[in-house]
């Protein structure tokens, strides 16, 4: 009786909801062990290329097929939000292969598609989709000076440093923010997101701020000098225009006087409180506040991006380990889909398994390295080797030192120290690096960011400028210095020395003899096997590139003398 009820409530009291149709795609999922690949398939698995690189694959079938056809079902080569079919080419019995340029950077998935019976049907691999990350090919080179503001002068005394940070060998500028400063006097701690701090402007120049800034990144773009300009997302000044206009922007405190969370971050397991700068509530409960939060600092990260990308440059995300993750993979779509080959940069502290799977899910072309924290040959030689180890997932920008460390006097105990330091991270990593202003002149103490007119007393030229450009010639110049998993330690776990043979990754290319000595007060002599360096039977004549000179490996030993911090790059000839 209930049941015959609803049915007639049913039939006379509202309408059917219709049943939709099942559309097949004369599709089905492979068999196990069918198939062997040449890329990673398990669940997860990601790797990257570069944007002029092509996605290469190949594969073979376990078992004899009558006809087969394979293609690669993904959106590599498809206009946004569109998939489509890769066919593979034949390349031997049961064996096919393919090569893709990707149109454009950005994360993509694929996976394999096969046919036993020449198209009639059609088996889906069972294996997980893979993503490849194609990064922005300007990601490759990186030789990066780190410019701070407040101690830089005014914007005309900035271009008037350009020419001299180009002539070292830099091609990309960080500029810490150069946003109207808060009461602390920060960089970091902007009081209005969209001007210019007074201190930068030239008293005798009558235009706006933004007008002096841009004739700046003009001539940055000019000079071959791209501009890396900081997105600082996570939190604003206590006394900034956001926080007294929009107070409902910030996440609430009630034990702080004014209401207003602050911002800080932990070290060594103890939090440290930044008074200076409140919290931004990207997580607000009420949609329409949290739209309008969101669409402004989205609008203030477009803002200034535009001048990164007309500088050919990129943008560094502050403090990401702190960000709110829902908006920045928001925010990066957005910027992505504007500035086409944007190179995206992060400060990210956290561990290996996090680091990879923000990468997997994130644009980010360059995560910081900190190779200061490994600071004894012995643990840098691991670092170098995990770089390298981990780079067909995430790429790593390796300078140094950075504007919240020490200086290199600070850090190694002699100024002389960035000669070997800088050597080694810039020669031995995965070819992108750099160096804070201060250290080429080889300051006591780092150049603090914090305080207007903070301006130091510097002579010109800097007293390592020439060893550094040509540090930087040699990474500029060789591919090698770009590739990955080119690099074979040599230097029997010495213990002051860090010598590595770096070779061209293609066949009969370049190959270098690196050597450095990252002991302030002592020399040392260090002989090195020379068997593997043969070709066709015969040694290569070694031509020293820091200080000149020509040498033949005689023998089973090639023995190098290091003063203390000395350094030695040997190129390779085969005659």
């Amino acid at each position: 009786m209930a049941k015959a009820a609803i049915t007639a409530k049913t039939n006379k009291g509202f309408a059917r909801a219709p049943v939709p149709a099942l559309k097949a795609r004369n599709i089905r999922i492979g068999s196990q062990g069918q198939l062997k690949r040449s890329w990673p398939v398990a669940p997860g698995a990601f790797f990257r290329i570069y944007q002029d690189e092509p996605l290469t694959l190949e594969c073979s079938f376990t078992k004899k097929m009558r006809a087969p056809r394979v293609t690669l079902r993904t959106d590599l080569l498809a206009a946004k939000g569109k998939w489509g079919d890769i066919p593979f080419s034949e390349t031997g019995p049961g064996a096919c292969s393919l090569s893709a340029l990707p149109r454009k950077n950005g994360i993509f998935r694929f996976k394999l598609k096969y046919s036993p019976d020449n198209g009639a049907t059609w088996f889906l691999d069972r294996t997980p989709f893979t993503k490849v990350i194609v990064d922005p090919v300007a990601a490759r080179d990186i030789r990066q000076y780190t410019l701070v503001p407040t101690a830089s002068g005014r914007i005309g005394e900035w271009k008037a440093q350009l020419s001299r940070i180009r002539d070292m060998g830099f091609n990309v500028v960080h500029l810490l923010p150069v946003t109207r400063m808060d009461v602390s006097e920060s960089p970091y701690a902007a009081a209005d997101l969209f001007s210019i701090d007074p201190s930068y402007l030239n008293p005798n120049d009558k235009r706006s701020g933004l007008d002096q800034f841009e004739d700046f990144v003009v001539d940055a773009e000019k000079k071959g000098i791209g501009l890396c300009l900081d997105l600082v997302l996570n939190h604003i000044g206590l006394s900034s225009v956001m926080a007294q206009r929009t107070p409902e922007w910030i996440v609430p405190d009630k034990n702080e006087a004014n209401g207003l969370l602050r911002a800080g971050c932990w070290h060594m397991n103890s939090w440290i409180k930044w008074h200076d700068l409140v919290r931004i509530n990207y997580d607000h409960p009420e949609p329409a506040v949290k739209k309008d939060l969101w669409a402004y600092m989205s609008a203030y990260a477009r803002f200034w991006t535009t001048y990164a990308s007309y500088s050919h440059g990129m943008v560094r995300l502050d403090n990401l380990h702190a960000s709110h993750q829902e908006f920045i993979a928001a925010l990066l779509e957005g910027l992505h889909g504007s500035f086409p080959g944007l190179v995206v940069q992060a400060e990210y502290f956290s561990d290996s398994n996090t680091l990879i799977k923000t990468a997997s899910e994130s644009a980010i072309a360059l995560f910081l390295a900190n190779p200061w924290e490994h600071p004894f040959a012995k643990d840098l030689r691991k670092y170098f080797a995990y770089l390298h180890d981990i780079s067909s997932q995430i790429r790593f920008l390796t300078p140094i030192a950075t504007h919240d460390t020490g200086s290199i006097a600070q850090l190694y105990g002699k100024p002389e120290a960035i000669v070997p330091r800088y050597f080694a991270t810039a020669l031995m990593s995965t070819g992108q690096t750099g160096l804070v202003q201060g250290n080429e002149h080889g300051l006591p103490r780092k150049i603090e960011f914090i305080g207007r007119y903070n301006k130091p007393a510097i002579e010109q030229p800097g007293r390592f400028s020439p060893v550094i450009g040509k540090i930087n010639t040699l990474h500029a110049s060789y591919a090698l210095f770009h590739q990955t998993g080119n690099l074979e330690f040599v230097d029997n776990c010495h213990g002051a020395i860090i010598a590595a043979l770096r070779r061209d990754l293609r066949p009969g290319k370049d190959c270098f003899l690196l050597c450095a000595n990252l002991d302030t007060a002592n020399a040392y002599s260090l002989a090195i096997e020379t068997a593997s360096w043969k070709r066709a039977g015969k040694g290569p004549v070694l031509h020293e590139m820091m200080d000149g000179g020509r040498f033949e490996a005689f023998g089973h030993e090639f023995r190098i003398d290091l003063q203390p911090c000395g350094v030695k790059a040997f190129w390779f000839e085969y005659v």
